[in-house]
């Protein structure tokens, strides 16, 4: 996306005018004699961001350098009408340009360099939709709404819930995963992310967070290895040129769009509480005995970071209570020892909730089949076959072709093959997590926890309250983020070393008593696990619609970061409309070529 900015912004704005496709030509609001319109056609920008209205001849100019087809967007900041009020409208004015589009941005409350982040966000997402939406329409339109077969690929929590939303709207749906039945118990090395890590997983208002580093700190250190405080899992000379350019991708996108992104998921989320409580509603027995606790307590162990955060979960509507870290050890002595250690700036208590993610597979499977859902274990689907048309017609499957009306693949961090000929291929990259257990001694823990250590190899840890086989209290700590590249194999064991020795520092810290009874007793080696995250370069999961051979559709979702099972209600809700041939707000959001878009200049 390439943007054209015709005015010079207040001084402590300008370094935050940086990026990929910016082009910033001050001297443009001062001149006269055509100059604007001249620029315009000569750098056949996608936008124009400023604050004075295009008159018909600078309109007509960039119209006529462009593409027929090029959808051109005016993003206009204060405008001088005191009617005029934060509003698309078709910009013709005399032009004759329906293609351009003109969006009055009232200018807000609040800094400079707010105004021009909204401006520069506002650009990109109303660019998005003017560019993707007439496809997606097209290939929705297509679409017979009708109760047809659907293959799902992947047997991760994304595609169960998914597959439930379908079997209940009346599709026939049959699901492969390359992993036996989950109510196997067979070793969790064998599983994918979902029954493979630990049995933990946790919905607040903040999950499928954006991971785009900060200022202190710079960008997400993909490159450099755990050992070193940053995040290579795999050998770095090993790395293929693809995967370096994703790492490019990722650490190039300037903070207005990487806030941008973030906010679209928190968005997401909000929508994803609702959907978690219809769900729940709907099928009452999906919540019985899979360990479902209400409420998530929120520790800090940098002041600083407590209060942005505490700021932050108040905007999103997700606080309970804030503590200090008297008020902490009070109301949840479990966590004395970690207050005596200095180890807490405060916390707060939050919306959200912790299930048993295996406890959870099993009832959500049980349901399916009960429901008339057919499931093939140990059955990997090699990759999609094409047609002679160049669209999909079926899945290879065990030197077979299984054909049905839909597909819809979500393999996790597993894509590889299967993806190949898709938008989203190359895009999904691993991430690892790893998990141990502790005993849930007295006091026991009631709520689950979220533990920010600032600067620490383990920033982020979940802490879930669960319990085991014979009904004993345990604690399922998980944390830790280790790069793969695109390869989920690609794991160096010393650097998987130095990340569970990072998230046994933090149980130490905070349960030590836990900690020691665990070590004691063998079950903190016993229980070591890891699982790896499908993850995108953008932060942002994927939702891509492509038409098959036999007017059906190819659905891929995934690359949900950390929050898979907290968005899979909405994934699902995003399938069963395409099915429908309607839209959803996440088929343009979570476009597969969203980031690739904004990276394209003319």
């Amino acid at each position: 996306m390439l943007t054209l900015l015709d005015h010079s912004p207040p001084a402590d704005v300008l370094p935050f005018l940086h990026g990929p496709g910016l082009l910033h030509h001050p001297e443009l609001a001062a001149c006269r004699h055509g100059a604007r319109a001249a620029a315009l056609a000569s750098h056949r920008p996608d936008v124009l961001l400023t604050r004075t209205m295009l008159d018909p001849s600078e309109a007509a100019a960039w119209y006529e350098a462009t593409d027929a087809d090029a959808p051109l967007l005016v993003v206009l900041i204060d405008a001088d009408d005191e009617h005029a009020r934060e509003e698309s409208e078709q910009a013709t004015h005399g032009t004759g340009c329906p293609r351009l589009t003109v969006h009055r941005l009232k200018d807000p409350h609040g800094t400079e360099r707010a105004v021009y982040a909204r401006a520069l966000a506002l650009a990109e997402r109303l660019w998005l939709t003017a560019v993707t939406a007439p496809a997606l329409a097209v290939r929705l339109s297509a679409v017979r709404p009708l109760r047809g077969s659907v293959a799902l690929v992947g047997a991760g929590v994304v595609n169960l819930i998914t597959a439930l939303r379908l079997v209940r709207a009346g599709h026939e749906v049959t699901v492969y995963d390359r992993a036996p039945d989950p109510r196997a118990d067979a070793h969790w090395t064998v599983y994918g992310t979902s029954r493979g890590g630990g049995d933990g997983r946790m919905f607040t208002l903040t999950e499928t967070d954006g991971y785009h580093g900060n200022p202190q700190t710079g960008p997400v250190p993909y490159l450099r290895p755990l050992v070193d405080n940053g995040w290579c899992l795999a050998e770095p000379s090993a790395l293929r040129p693809e995967e370096l350019d994703w790492v490019h991708d990722s650490t190039g996108i300037p903070p207005w769009l990487a806030h941008a992104y973030t906010d679209d998921v928190l968005l997401f989320n909000q929508f994803a509480r609702r959907s978690w409580e219809e769900l729940f509603t709907a099928e009452p027995t999906l919540s019985r005995d899979v360990g479902l606790r209400d409420g998530i307590l929120r520790l800090y162990s940098d002041p600083v970071r407590l209060s942005a955060q505490t700021a932050r979960q108040w905007a999103l509507g997700a606080v309970r209570t804030v503590l200090s870290p008297a008020e902490v050890a009070k109301r949840h002595p479990a966590l004395t020892g970690a207050h005596t250690a200095g180890a807490l700036a405060g916390g707060m208590e939050v919306v959200g909730f912790t299930v048993q993610i295996h406890d959870f597979l099993t009832r959500l499977t049980d349901l399916l089949e009960e429901a008339g859902a057919v499931f093939h274990w140990e059955t990997p689907v090699e990759g999609l076959r094409t047609h002679a048309n160049g669209l999909p017609d079926g899945l290879r499957c065990q030197g077979e072709v299984v054909r049905r009306d839909h597909y819809v693949l979500s393999p996790g961090a597993h894509g590889g093959e299967l993806l190949r000929g898709t938008a989203t291929h190359g895009l999904i990259h691993g991430v690892i997590g790893v998990w141990l257990t502790l005993p849930n001694l007295a006091p026991q823990l009631m709520n689950s926890v979220k533990i920010s250590r600032s600067g620490h190899l383990a920033e982020d840890s979940n802490v879930t309250v669960t319990t085991g086989p014979d009904g004993e209290p345990l604690l399922v700590v998980g944390s830790g983020y280790g790069w793969t590249g695109a390869d989920p194999a690609h794991i160096d064991p010393i650097q998987l070393e130095a990340l569970h020795m990072a998230v046994e520092d933090t149980a130490a810290l905070f349960f030590p008593e836990a900690y020691e009874e665990a070590r004691r007793t063998g079950l903190l080696k016993q229980s070591r696990r890891h699982c790896v995250r499908p993850w995108t370069a953008s932060s942002l999961p994927v939702l891509e619609i492509a038409p098959n051979a036999h007017g059906g559709l190819v659905v891929v979702t995934g690359g949900h970061n950390t929050g898979g099972f907290a968005q899979a209600p909405v994934a699902a809700d995003a399938v069963a409309a395409a099915l429908r041939g309607e839209p959803h707000p996440t088929h343009i959001r979570y476009h597969p070529d969203r980031l690739r878009m904004f990276y394209r200049q003319r």
